[in-house]
């Protein structure tokens, strides 16, 4: 096959802003058409502190949302569910015009966050920081394959060092993720709004969500769920995975995944040289099912410049038939073969250690904080005498809302219990009804049953009803913490860290 240049313009990438837009995104849609939906989201933080939010969509919800959400995805040629692109590549803000470095992440702001947090801005806003840094090094890699073909061994080692270059810039900035972003509130506020709906069974959606007036042809009633289940959909949630950037590096640097759970052929560097020598570029290996699954979440032309990057890009085969097995033990310093692998086994130690830095953020913000809990019980203290409120109305209150909570109301939504027509299986209230006790599960509903009236009173802020439908939730020993992408966390980025390290020439 004849080698045609890539351009990155080609495949709508920044050669400045690498995978983000070149220019900041729109922080409102213009057209007054859109009025209704962007005055929501103006005040969409204050409208779901004060219960509002789901009586507010309601009103456009779900097909005037659904509808147009799925026709721009497919414009766009991605899933139409949270994901990578929309928090991270199309939500920012450039607080300094005149700032030397605008892409710098001290001069970023967010346009939207579900929470309203300055945790939840920084951490989208430190995977934004990274694309822009590693732009550069997307035109490196072009640079080094085309420099491949011409045989030009400095230009790939020169290629080689810009690459590095960037992925020192990106550990560094990754290694902020801990100045702003708390690890309990990440957890326990903001990662269940980045999750999907793919593989969340524990979470209270074992058939995905149905995207009304898109995939419900039928009568939308009880009576027909068994051929609407057929038209839910699944999709994964905002996920690491998704970004195109670190995909774009494994290709360049031919660094080879595989199915999660299973171990890929080993081989020595001259074993993989002789192979090469004698077979010519390899056939393309089994990959990791669930990385060539997240493609589907980037917008198409991302997509398409990693099957293209992938067809064209040779800098490890390059690297290894140039270093012969007696260069790697005799080679002087000086040598410009030893200048190229030394320069390749740089890049390919930044990223394992961008993916050791990457594990250790979720151990801290997932692992840890699912395996503590969250701080309950908490101790709610009664006063003795109230001006405001007399404490046999408190506690009366305080049992009404749990009682809420213990029949169905959904955590982070509103005062408004779930519709059984739009999540059956998330039907708390009548799980609940199905397995009551006659005792009260309610702490308070039972003080009051016994006219007593203590000091104060242990209140469990997550109760086992609310556990349900949650992806933020205490794991019992054994249990598996799962990622925002429906994968056991740990074991996917274990392996996928590893296999980074064994490409090492």
């Amino acid at each position: 096959m004849t080698y045609a240049p890539l351009r990155l313009e080609d495949y709508d990438i920044s050669p400045t802003h690498g995978f983000l837009p070149s220019e900041p995104p729109l922080r409102r849609l213009p057209d007054p058409y859109y009025a209704p939906w962007e005055d929501i989201m103006d005040r969409f933080n204050q409208y779901l502190l004060a219960h509002h939010i789901r009586r507010l969509v309601r009103k456009f919800l779900p097909a005037s949302i659904a509808v147009p959400w799925v026709a721009v995805a497919e414009f766009l040629q991605l899933n139409p569910v949270v994901c990578c692109a929309g928090v991270c590549h199309w939500n920012w803000q450039i607080l300094d015009d005149t700032a030397d470095d605008l892409m710098d992440i001290d001069n970023l702001g967010t346009i939207h966050t579900f929470s309203g947090s300055l945790d939840e801005s920084w951490f989208y806003l430190v995977t934004t920081a990274i694309e822009a840094k590693c732009a550069r090094g997307l035109s490196a890699i072009l640079d080094a394959t085309a420099a491949v073909e011409r045989d030009d061994m400095s230009q790939v080692t020169r290629s080689l060092h810009q690459i590095a270059y960037a992925l020192g810039e990106a550990n560094i900035i990754l290694e902020r993720m801990y100045e702003r972003c708390d690890p309990y509130v990440f957890y326990w506020k903001i990662r269940e709004f980045l999750a999907g709906w793919e593989n969340m069974e524990e979470a209270g959606l074992p058939y995905g969500v149905l995207y009304e007036g898109v995939d419900d042809t039928d009568t939308f009633s009880l009576d027909n769920w068994n051929s609407l289940f057929r038209r839910f959909r699944k999709y994964a949630g905002g996920s690491a995975a998704q970004t195109p950037l670190l995909q774009a590096l494994d290709i360049a640097l031919g660094i080879k995944h595989f199915p999660t759970g299973e171990r890929g052929p080993q081989s020595s560097v001259a074993e993989a040289r002789n192979k090469l020598r004698a077979q010519g570029v390899p056939e393309p290996p089994t990959v990791n099912s669930y990385l060539v699954q997240m493609r589907d979440y980037m917008p198409g032309g991302h997509r398409r410049f990693l099957e293209d990057l992938a067809a064209t890009c040779r800098i490890r085969e390059y690297v290894l038939l140039e270093c012969s097995d007696s260069l790697l033990h005799m080679g002087t310093a000086s040598d410009p073969r030893v200048l190229l692998r030394q320069a390749y086994n740089g890049c390919v130690d930044l990223i394992k250690t961008f993916r050791d830095k990457h594990i250790m953020i979720v151990s801290r913000y997932i692992i840890a904080p699912a395996k503590n809990g969250p701080m309950s019980p908490q101790r709610v203290a009664v006063p003795e005498s109230s001006k405001l409120m007399p404490p046999v109305a408190y506690m009366q209150a305080m049992a009404k809302q749990t009682s809420r909570l213990q029949s169905g109301g959904r955590m982070g939504g509103d005062s408004l219990s779930a519709d059984p027509t739009m999540y059956p299986q998330t039907n708390i209230a009548a799980t609940l009804k199905s397995s009551e006790q006659p005792v009260s599960k309610c702490p308070m509903q039972n003080m009051l049953a016994a006219n007593t009236r203590p000091k104060s009173v242990t209140v469990q802020v997550v109760s086992e009803a609310q556990d349900v439908g949650r992806l933020a939730r205490k794991l019992e020993d054994g249990a598996v913490a799962r990622g925002t992408g429906g994968t056991d966390a740990i074991q996917f980025l274990k392996q996928v860290r590893n296999e980074t390290a064994q490409t090492r020439i």
